[in-house]
């Protein structure tokens, strides 16, 4: 496959190496419906784990989490044009180059380019809620979704979840026990007393928990 990045600085194209890296290149990977499935060594030049955040915001987790994992690769995927913008260019100013990022509707790419059992974790975090009710089938996680999160990830490999909407964590935990391969792991429901608002792993954790609002969480791994 053959996989471009785009350079921060121009509109220029170049193949994935490691100069580019050094020279703080802006990673976003660029894809057409002809493409096969990623080659995630071909990628990142290395064969360490790989772990997907889906709705990145600015970024917060992922660049975090990147830095101090070196030996870890993340993908992250962002859809909103706005947010992605602010957080390519807080990838870029990070200089984690463990990071690769895509402007993209996540469901379709797992679905497509990402290879069977190839991903150690996958990462949600306060996905859309789409609280009407006639809106509820654009929510991103449903039955579809976790069939594609258990076919992606590797054995023992781990989807982290967390909203602070308790209908969509409701719903969530009800469609999981129907798809076979996963298990859940562990549930729980954090307060503002139960967790430093500055020690969130997101910002909008963080902004929420401020709100005094509740934040739902749990993990399912593939068994």
């Amino acid at each position: 496959m053959s996989v471009t990045i785009k350079a921060a600085t121009d509109n220029s194209t170049a193949e994935f190496n490691h100069r580019t890296a050094a020279d703080g290149t802006d990673y976003e990977i660029k894809i057409s419906q002809e493409e096969e499935a990623f080659d995630w060594n071909q990628l990142f030049s290395n064969s360490h784990p790989v772990e997907i955040e889906i709705g990145c915001g600015r970024g917060m987790f992922i660049i975090k989490s990147a830095l101090e994992n070196p030996e870890i690769n993340f993908l992250g995927i962002e859809k909103s044009a706005r947010f992605f913008r602010m957080f390519k260019e807080r990838v870029v100013k990070s200089g984690a180059h463990n990071i690769r990022i895509m402007r993209t509707e996540a469901a379709y790419l797992m679905k497509k380019f990402v290879p069977a059992n190839s991903v150690k974790a996958v990462h949600v975090y306060f996905p859309d809620p789409w609280p009407k009710k006639r809106h509820r089938k654009r929510r991103l996680v449903n039955g579809s979704f976790f069939e594609s999160v258990t076919r992606i990830l590797l054995p023992d490999g781990c989807f982290f979840i967390a909203t602070d909407f308790q209908d969509y964590f409701n719903e969530i935990v009800t469609i999981a026990p129907s798809c076979h391969g996963l298990t859940r792991a562990s549930n729980e429901e954090l307060s503002q007393q139960d967790a430093d608002p500055d020690s969130a792993a997101t910002a909008y954790e963080r902004k929420y928990l401020i709100q005094g609002r509740v934040i739902y969480r749990a993990v399912y791994k593939k068994i």
